[in-house]
């Protein structure tokens, strides 16, 4: 779907000019009086994880995210920072040694809790900008920190020894890219269908035996947008 989505968009760019040509539709300031929009939404994503392969896997999750975008007023473009929290269940295979006693704990197929909160600073191209019919492109960065909660086989794990380690927090970064089309319905209230891929690594985890999580995430979401 991203591919055909991007596919579009590409095309609609190499068209010469073609937001002069839709005569007829009103035109629309791209925000409220301040100059700022700004989104709240929720999806789905799906993960596929390419490292650690066969230890760590990642069920369907929710996607919730914020953001707020000012123009440069040149060449349609606009500058995004977003907040987005995505959480989903797993099982993991665990591998844990602890730094005091030395003490190892193992178990396969360890369910877990996984949340993930993100800060996003990225680019937006609208190909079709102050019009109420607004496709788009984005691409940037990402950076954030990412949990780890066990919620089984604690008794199995209790009976290796006192001191293993229930969740896991580690810091991450990425970078995702994005496709879209805003519908705006005046200069304060639109709505908005996107697509984005992100693709994300994580410090090492010490219950998965140092190894560090690095996945890619497809989230498909709808979102409110607000001028002011």
């Amino acid at each position: 779907m991203i591919k055909q989505l991007g596919f579009i968009l590409i095309s609609l760019m190499i068209v010469p000019s073609a937001h002069a040509q839709l005569s007829g539709i009103p035109r629309l300031p791209s925000s409220g009086g301040y100059g700022l929009q700004g989104s709240a939404g929720s999806g789905f994503v799906d993960y596929t994880i390419r490292s650690p392969n066969g230890d760590f896997r990642m069920d369907r999750g929710i996607y919730v995210s914020g953001s707020i975008e000012r123009g440069f007023n040149f060449m349609h473009l606009y500058l995004t920072l977003g907040l987005s929290y995505m959480t989903a269940e797993g099982r993991a295979n665990y591998r844990y040694t602890n730094l005091s006693t030395s003490n190892s704990y193992s178990a396969d197929d360890v369910e877990f809790r996984s949340n993930v909160l993100d800060l996003s600073l990225g680019l937006k191209l609208k190909i079709i900008d102050n019009y109420w019919f607004r496709p788009y492109v984005e691409g940037g960065g990402i950076g954030g920190f990412h949990q780890i909660n066990y919620i089984s086989k604690g008794g199995e794990l209790a009976a290796q020894g006192p001191d293993s380690k229930s969740k896991d927090i580690v810091m991450g970064s990425g970078y995702y890219a994005e496709g879209g089309i805003e519908a705006m319905f005046s200069d304060r209230f639109g709505v908005k269908l996107a697509a984005r891929k992100s693709y994300y690594e994580t410090k090492s985890l010490e219950t998965l035996g140092g190894q560090s999580l690095d996945f890619a995430a497809e989230t498909y979401y709808f979102a409110l947008l607000f001028g002011f």
